[in-house]
């Protein structure tokens, strides 16, 4: 199989915007309300976008066949003193995402913000460390079953010399685009590109995920890169592999691009629906710990429990500014009351907020 030539963007004439209008007018319309959710709710927008973010970076990493559960990836965040590769990768998309939202502030999305943000990514003794992180590979690569050829492959990717000039001509479009497409049809375009590119040895499905909050961010329609929809692709990803590869055909980008509006809209409904939850939650477990613990310090506490909610005394002392002992002190009480539980461990004691855990996973 020879090193694929992609379209060249952009490619307006390959497209009919009324094969997708419905789910654009969906999709767009459930992002504004999810983004009006985040600004209304009664937990800061920063408290939530952690656990968030935190979310995303579990669910990308787990469509490239991690098995490491969301609770180990925040029990692993606490001290990181054992081991665990997988955990270090998802901590890694997530360090990632938080540098290319600060990094926007002084770049464009570019080829040095694509390679730092690999560099982060592949760092720490994780798979693909060896695999040349934050440089555009110098080898052909391909996709497809393990242990297939390049003859067998699903798809090869183009020639590594045809890599720089393929990604200028996706920079120029995300930066200085010339047709009239809305940005969510863009990126679900962009998204395309960046992987038929492939530019990396490994890593390139979690970078092309990275790319769709910050592309919306970058665009101002979103007001912070939150808009994360891998545990959607996750759940149908047999489907977003195949119609992925379906836009290597000319005939396939309707089909894809409808694919990615619709899994957008899914993802906005799901994520209203999970911050109605936690504000709801918030709410309750607020006032329950106002009732127990007469101090000015509560909300700072629970708000805290809110953006990570696996948690020893060091971590949320730190984060909500609050000593030590009297962390300990006022732990103790919601344990005892139910709303927190421990692994009872007497040194570096782990607690765990069950409430919260139950509407991430």
């Amino acid at each position: 199989m020879k090193p694929f030539e992609p379209l060249e963007l952009p490619i307006e004439d390959h497209i009919n915007p009324l094969e997708f209008y419905d789910e654009l007018i969906s999709a767009n319309m459930n992002v504004g309300k999810y983004e009006v959710m985040l600004k209304k709710s009664k937990i800061n927008e920063d408290f939530l976008i952690t656990p968030l973010s935190l979310q995303e970076a579990f669910q990308s990493t787990k469509i490239e066949g991690t098995q490491v559960t969301f609770d180990e990836v925040l029990e692993f965040d606490i001290d990181k003193k054992e081991n665990n590769d997988e955990a270090q990768e998802v901590l890694n998309y997530y360090d990632a995402l938080q540098y290319g939202k600060k990094a926007l502030s002084r770049l464009p999305i570019s080829t040095r913000l694509f390679k730092e943000l690999h560099g982060i990514l592949l760092s720490g003794g994780v798979r693909g460390e060896s695999r040349a992180p934050g440089e555009y590979r110098s080898v052909q690569n391909f996709i497809g079953p393990e242990g297939c050829t390049m003859e067998t492959a699903t798809f090869v990717p183009p020639a590594p010399q045809s890599v720089d000039d393929c990604m200028a001509n996706l920079e120029k479009y995300i930066n200085e685009p010339n047709d009239d497409l809305h940005p969510l049809v863009r990126i679900a375009i962009i998204h395309a590109q960046f992987e038929t590119i492939h530019p990396f040895l490994d890593g390139n499905g979690r970078i092309g995920r990275i790319l769709i909050p910050l592309y919306l961010y970058d665009v101002d329609l979103i007001d912070f890169p939150n808009l994360f929809i891998s545990e959607t692709l996750e759940k149908d990803k047999h489907k977003y592999y195949r119609l992925l590869n379906g836009t290597r055909r000319e005939e396939g980008w309707n089909e894809w691009i409808k694919f990615f509006l619709e899994s957008v809209n899914k993802q906005a409904l799901k994520n209203i629906d999970t911050i109605e939850d936690i504000d709801k939650l918030y709410e309750k477990d607020l006032e329950k710990t106002m009732d127990l613990i007469n101090s000015t310090n509560v909300v700072d506490l629970v708000k805290t429990m809110f953006q990570r909610p696996i948690f020893n005394v060091k971590m949320i002392s730190s984060l909500a500014g609050i000593p030590d002992s009297t962390c300990r002190r006022y732990l103790s009480i919601l344990e005892e009351e139910q709303i927190i539980y421990s692994d009872n461990k007497v040194r570096n004691r782990k607690y765990y907020y069950y409430n919260l855990l139950d509407l991430l996973r």
